[in-house]
């Protein structure tokens, strides 16, 4: 159609209207199909920096629940340590009573079975998570427990080596740490030179070391019952030291801790998603509505561009 002069402004106005009808209409078929108000920041620019400062935040807490998923980890393998521990400790307990009281079956054994117990407690302080000993503080690639290291002393019984000896240890003396908010660094887990699990390696290494004859003499039966009181220290009053319950029950606290802290960031990650979606997200029936609503629109624009097309001076003769 060629417009005169005096209708090209009009026909000017009409056309623009109709290309921004349907970019409208394009807008909103884009919204309906991704469920976002815009797909970049300078469509929602008014609240562009709410929205990365909520994302910021929502990382910075996934991060931190990332730390804790890993801490509750290692407190899981450090408390069943201990347990098993203080299982160890009473199992032997009650041997070394039965041969102290005459009533072991075969007295002559008994080496042998503290030996294994003790490689068996050993193993357990040498315990790894992801390759990083959970019972050697800061030096988490060194073994914690090392019996031949040639600083640890063996006993020579008898008489009871009556010690302590921690000449075993060889992780340093910095607990485990994590940072689990903003301003939050807990601290946790135990050492592998804590009192009670020296008393328990070295009252077994002292019997496993032993040899007895049949039946016992005073001397190898006063070592037994010294190593019975050491082993009633750390399962059951160990004086101003912890003793393995004592450890296990400081882990369970520790967990405790960090669990609540669990309960916080899932609950902020709950509101911060929310926030976000808030600001990205569109209302999925409103949205239809206007995309109805444009298509009308441009519909219309297209039939008075069509029949503006068709006018002519016959029309009006």
């Amino acid at each position: 159609m060629v417009s005169r002069i005096g209708s090209f402004a009009q026909n000017q106005i009409i056309l623009n209207a109709t290309l921004n009808t349907q970019a409208r209409l394009f807008e909103s078929q884009t919204q309906v199909a991704s469920g976002k108000r815009s797909q970049t920041f300078s469509g929602i620019a008014e609240d562009s920096q709410r929205l990365l400062n909520a994302k910021a935040d929502l990382a910075k807490s996934e991060q931190f629940m990332e730390n804790i998923t890993i801490t509750e980890q290692r407190l899981d393998l450090m408390l069943f340590s201990v347990d098993r521990l203080d299982e160890i400790a009473r199992e032997m307990r009650s041997l070394f009573q039965s041969v102290r009281n005459g009533d072991a079956v075969n007295v002559i054994d008994i080496p042998g079975i503290a030996s294994q117990f003790r490689d068996q407690a050993v193993d357990i302080l040498n315990a790894k998570d992801n390759e990083r000993f959970l019972f050697a503080g800061g030096n988490t690639d060194t073994r914690p427990v090392n019996l031949a290291n040639g600083t640890y002393t063996a006993p020579s019984p008898p008489a009871f080596d009556a010690g302590p000896d921690v000449g075993y240890y060889e992780g340093d003396n910095t607990l485990l740490s994590a940072r689990i908010d903003n301003n939050f660094v807990v601290q946790y887990g135990q050492l592998a030179n804590a009192d009670a699990f020296e008393k328990l390696i070295r009252s077994l290494d002292n019997i496993a070391r032993m040899t007895f004859a049949s039946p016992p003499t005073a001397d190898q039966l006063a070592v037994v019952e010294a190593a019975v009181t050491e082993l009633n220290r750390a399962i059951e009053n160990n004086g101003a030291n912890p003793t393995l319950q004592d450890i296990a029950s400081e882990i369970a606290l520790d967990q405790n801790l960090i669990s609540a802290q669990r309960s916080k960031h899932q609950n902020v990650q709950v509101f911060l998603q929310n926030k976000i979606a808030d600001i990205e997200n569109i209302d999925t029936a409103e949205a239809v509505a206007k995309l109805n609503f444009e298509q009308v629109q441009l519909e219309a624009s297209f039939q008075v561009i069509s029949r503006a097309q068709r006018l002519t001076l016959n029309n009006f003769l």
